[in-house]
């Protein structure tokens, strides 16, 4: 295991005072390559409160800049915030980590997931609030995990990866001129999706209380399917009905759709092949070229 240690560079510094409250916001840099030079390589990144933003571009390494805001009650407060943020980048196998260290969560590496800590029964929170805005610029073939919990959205741009997996609790996703296998989970939010290249492995879209929208390329050949308790699915692609109706035509936000797929239905797209999984409590997809 490769430890990138965060002595990184601080590019900007500033403090404000008021009567209510301090706040510190900072800005810190890295640049980082994998050990190794393989198609199976992932970037993780990891945040907590605060959104990501990744685009892929022609260079080698993986460009990091991370705008770390705390806001306290007190001076006091606002130097333990300081303290106890922290960015951490860690190399494990094929996989480079990089997240939000604090004393308030626990990071594991080997299930890529978050634990609060907990005392009395209770999850511990700080006496201040913090907010990390992750900007990162990837190897455009460069696989990517990303995943944030509150006040942000995530945003990724021109990754020409294998695989993409997202997934976001409060904020939306958007997934702008992608390639690879995908699966994107947002709780509250939309997603938004469009492929340079179709996806050549099965895809999961899922999502509780938003809308997902995807556009493909035309050539797409694919199995659908889609459930969902209270949306519809919409598509201006011929289908093949592999379970039972196709219902009449209907529009949506004033545009007129070729068909409308009823809830809990298999479909077929060109010459089937991949499964893409559409799963939705209380939002419509759409699917498109």
């Amino acid at each position: 295991m490769r430890t990138v240690k965060t002595g990184l560079t601080v590019l900007s510094f500033l403090c404000s005072y008021g009567i209510a409250a301090q706040k510190s916001t900072e800005t810190i840099a890295k640049e980082i390559g994998f050990s190794s030079n393989s198609v199976e390589n992932m970037l993780v990144v990891q945040n907590v409160n605060g959104p990501i933003s990744v685009e892929g571009y022609d260079g080698k390494t993986i460009k990091i800049e991370v705008e770390k805001t705390i806001s306290a009650r007190s001076q006091a407060l606002l130097e333990e915030g300081r303290r106890d943020i922290q960015l951490k980048i860690e190399e494990v196998g094929q996989r480079i980590y990089v997240y939000l260290e604090s004393p308030w969560n626990d990071f594991d590496t080997a299930i890529g997931r978050y634990s609060n800590r907990k005392k009395n029964g209770r999850w511990e929170q700080p006496d201040y609030r913090y907010y990390l805005d992750f900007k990162l610029k990837v190897p455009k073939n460069t696989n990517v995990k990303l995943a944030t919990m509150n006040d942000g959205d995530i945003y990724a741009k021109n990754v020409h990866g294998e695989e993409i997996i997202v997934s976001n609790l409060n904020g939306a996703i958007t997934l702008d001129n992608i390639t690879g296998k995908t699966d994107v989970n947002a709780l509250n939010r939309d997603i938004n999706i469009t492929y340079y290249k179709n996806p050549s492995g099965d895809s999961k879209y899922h999502s509780l209380n938003g809308d997902v929208n995807v556009t493909f390329q035309a050539d797409l050949n694919a199995e659908v399917s889609f459930k969902s308790l209270n949306g519809d699915m919409y598509t201006n692609y011929d289908t093949e009905k592999l379970s039972p109706r196709l219902v009449q035509t209907k529009t949506k936000n004033g545009k007129k759709a070729k068909y409308n797929m009823s809830s809990e239905q298999s479909y077929r797209i060109g010459n089937g092949g991949i499964q893409l999984d559409f799963n939705l409590l209380n939002g419509d997809a759409t699917l498109k070229k």
